[in-house]
């Protein structure tokens, strides 16, 4: 078996200078091999051009290469020389303008980004010359690496990590940060990361540049240890010093090969070997948990810009909250107010379509009540005139609202006595100078603890005796004080105060909600018949309490809407804070490529990051949202907590992850891999 060597024109030309009349190809024996299997590296006539503004650079230009397995390959060359082009394409970072190039008899031109981060996975291990370790990671972390793209088990991977710190002399510093590491150890340390998936060639690109004379002999004397045990190594480097540990010097300059110790052609290989052959498959992307757990690391290292992006979400999903909890607390409390007034009573009162107003109308009267009293259906009724006075007792009065009714008042509005009694139908008959007052007024007039059963007020020039104070019951869906009442019977009332005998209203309660509609249209025709034109008008609470709850429902929708433009703002917050993050973490993001990470990988890392602030952020803010609400209670402020605020909070927290997340996201999976290794 022989290996036969071919030299072009070209290369000839470039070696011994100008040449007058073409050289025919010369095959040289130089080294014995299999010539019958496909070379592991094999690059034909590649050039690598980049557009300039209106220059063209042409970093490669026709270069043609092969190497073997096994083989330990220096490329060397000054500044600008093009190596570093060259390295990239051979690691399957950046792909060539012309030519082709082959990695194991397999086309890389004609494989998906996902394939190629396969082949950077388990075939390519990159050394680079400034280490490129994840400072938030230990030794072991960060040789374990690349092993999470392979979906090796966590036990696994950093079992054999620990091995290859070992093999290295770094087994004491495993659990130590590459700021607590010398030069020396971090090249080491990504060395080890290198082999850590088996990989069949190591490409070190100056791997001594940054360390002192020692720690770059330990390095090379690593590197060609790893090719004893059958490890292809290629080495970039300007060093003639260094190329000349390696077995086989490739010198480049102005990208072309001007010189190789070897002078390996590709002519000579079968022209079939490549042919019909698949290319490698692609890895699964990483699971769900190990992405998780990258993220909680990424946001654990970087905590501040963390609690920023924390802060816009917490406070939106806890604006959400409370200012929902406060909305619906109103609601109910406006609700239950009118409740207290009866859900199913009927409010006939005078006035109408046809009637003009002309100040106090008389248009309803006692028969009026007596009459729908007759109604199937109908309960009680309570005739009802109201008007301002002032009571006194003593040198105290007080301003209230004086109403004469009957003694179905009590049952029409479900008013209880706290004290006393409620005035009789005896005491309708015989129009006696009663009184029945609300709390407000009992609190107003007897300040000094005295008990106001029994005791005499004055009214509008009369006495009155205190024979009741009624139940609390607050303020009015309008805001009034409903305990600022003295109910007084009708009798009396037509004589000592109003003075005339129509009605204010007549508070019909019915037997049940479901026949509030059937009887208030009896109400109706009754009260055509009787007065014959429309001068009065019916109201049911039923019907109110829905259009208090239809308004109270859109104030409490505009707070929670208000407050969702907080949520928006801090979704805002956490796209800006995320593309900080991708601009900050470009280093990362390029070695986690180069290490065999698909573009799919880093795009789900940084989505995921997104939303587990999110949903941390939400999770805070669900709490500080209830306490907030709970602390405004304690200040007599109506809050009701339900379940479907804090579910579309969080939901919504989510959402804000998933869609503000994704634009930086996106950017960071569409990142040149070599452009961030870049980044200082």
């Amino acid at each position: 078996m022989t290996l036969l060597l071919e030299v072009s024109t070209q290369q000839l030309a470039n070696r011994r200078g100008p040449l007058v009349t073409p050289v025919p190809r010369v095959s040289v024996v130089v080294v014995a091999s299999d010539n019958t299997a496909p070379p592991l590296i094999q690059i034909s006539q590649v050039s690598r051009h980049y557009q300039a503004g209106e220059t063209v650079v042409r970093a490669l230009d026709n270069v043609t290469l092969t190497i073997r397995r096994g083989e330990f390959v220096a490329v060397m060359g000054q500044s600008g020389s093009g190596k570093s082009t060259l390295m990239n394409i051979l690691g399957c970072l950046d792909k060539p303008t012309a030519g082709t190039y082959r990695v194991n008899g397999h086309s890389v031109s004609d494989m998906t980004p996902d394939q190629l981060a396969a082949l950077r996975l388990k075939t390519f291990g990159f050394v680079f010359q400034r280490y490129q370790l994840l400072a938030p990671l230990t030794a072991r972390e960060n040789v374990a690496l690349p092993a999470t793209y392979a979906h090796t088990a966590r036990e696994q991977r950093l079992q054999r990590a620990d091995q290859l710190l070992d093999k290295l002399g770094l087994a004491e510093r495993a659990g130590h940060k590459p700021g607590e590491l010398s030069g020396g150890q971090q090249q080491r340390v990504s060395i080890a990361r290198a082999m850590i998936n088996g990989a069949e060639v190591i490409l070190a690109d100056e791997p001594t540049g940054a360390l002192d004379s020692q720690s770059g002999q330990q390095v090379l004397a690593l590197l060609k240890q790893l090719n004893q045990e059958g490890v292809t190594v290629i080495l970039i480097t300007h060093d003639a010093e260094v190329a000349r540990h390696a077995d086989r010097q490739i010198e480049i300059r102005d990208g072309r090969i001007q010189s190789d110790s070897a002078l390996a052609s590709v002519t000579d290989i079968p022209a079939d070997i490549s042919a019909g052959q698949a290319a490698p498959p692609a890895y699964a992307s990483v699971g769900l948990v190990e992405s998780v757990t990258t993220a909680l690391k990424a946001l654990r290292f970087n905590w501040f810009r963390t609690a920023l992006t924390l802060l816009g979400i917490i406070i939106g999903v806890g604006a959400v909250v409370a200012m929902m909890a406060i909305g619906e607390g109103g609601k109910q409390q406006v609700l239950s107010r009118i409740e207290s007034m009866g859900t199913n009573l009927l409010l006939l009162r005078p006035g109408g379509g046809n009637t003009r107003s002309s100040g106090d109308m008389a248009t309803l009267t006692v028969e009026d009540g007596e009459a729908v009293s007759q109604l199937p259906g109908v309960s009680y009724v309570a005739p009802e005139r109201n008007s301002r006075a002032t009571i006194r007792f003593g040198n105290r009065d007080y301003n209230g609202r004086i109403q004469g009714t009957t003694p179905d008042y009590v049952h029409v509005r479900d008013w209880g006595m706290a004290r006393g009694v409620f005035f009789t139908q005896q005491d309708m008959d015989s129009m006696a100078p009663v009184i029945v007052i609300g709390q407000t007024v009992a609190e107003e007039l007897f300040t000094n603890g005295e008990e106001p059963i029994g005791q005499y007020v004055f009214l509008k020039s009369a006495v009155y005796q205190v024979i009741g104070v009624l139940e609390a019951k607050g303020a009015t869906s309008g805001g009034s004080d409903m305990d600022e009442m003295m109910l007084i019977p009708l009798s009396t009332g037509r004589v000592r105060v109003f003075g005339r005998d129509h009605l204010s209203t007549i508070t019909i309660k019915v037997e049940s909600t479901e026949q509030l509609d059937e009887v208030q249209a009896a109400v109706e025709q009754l009260m055509l018949l009787r007065h014959g034109r429309e001068d009065f008008m019916v109201r049911n609470t039923a019907s109110l309490i829905e259009a208090v709850g239809e308004t109270q429902d859109t104030m409490t929708w505009l707070l929670g809407s208000v407050a969702a433009i907080s949520l928006f703002v801090g979704g805002i917050g956490v796209m800006n804070i995320m593309l900080v993050s991708v601009s900050e973490r470009r280093r990362e993001i390029g070695l986690r490529m180069a290490t065999g990470a698909k573009p799919g990988d880093i795009l789900r890392q940084f989505n995921i990051e997104a939303l587990v602030v999110c949903c941390f952020g939400g999770a805070i803010g669900l709490l500080l949202g209830a306490a907030v609400a709970w602390l405004l209670s304690q200040f007599n402020i109506a809050v009701a907590f339900s379940v479907m605020p804090p579910v579309l909070a969080f939901g919504s927290a989510v959402l804000v992850g998933v869609v503000f997340g994704h634009a930086p996201a996106r950017q960071a999976s569409r990142l040149n891999p070599i452009d961030a290794l870049a980044e200082d």
